[in-house]
């Protein structure tokens, strides 16, 4: 029983370390972009990214004007 745990949370481990590592990536390109460290990004600071600029307002759920990283997420996984 022990075994199968142990060999249980490897493969949980394996597994999961990809998302948290593009998890970690996503983050970091969010703060490349956010260059006024606020925590989130307006379209004058996407603007160094074509593709994220000219489709910003689809990406702002919210419509308030900014990507919060969540949002930001939703373009960078794609």
């Amino acid at each position: 029983m022990k075994n199968i745990s142990y060999i249980a949370l490897v493969a949980l481990s394996i597994c999961s370390t990809p998302s948290f590592a593009s998890s970690n990536n996503i983050t970091k390109q969010f703060e490349k972009f956010d260059r006024n460290q606020n925590g989130l990004l307006s379209r004058a600071e996407t603007a160094s990214d074509p593709a994220l600029w000219s489709r910003f307002a689809s990406y702002d759920k919210d419509k308030d004007g900014h990507l919060s990283l969540s949002e930001f997420t939703l373009y960078a996984s794609q």
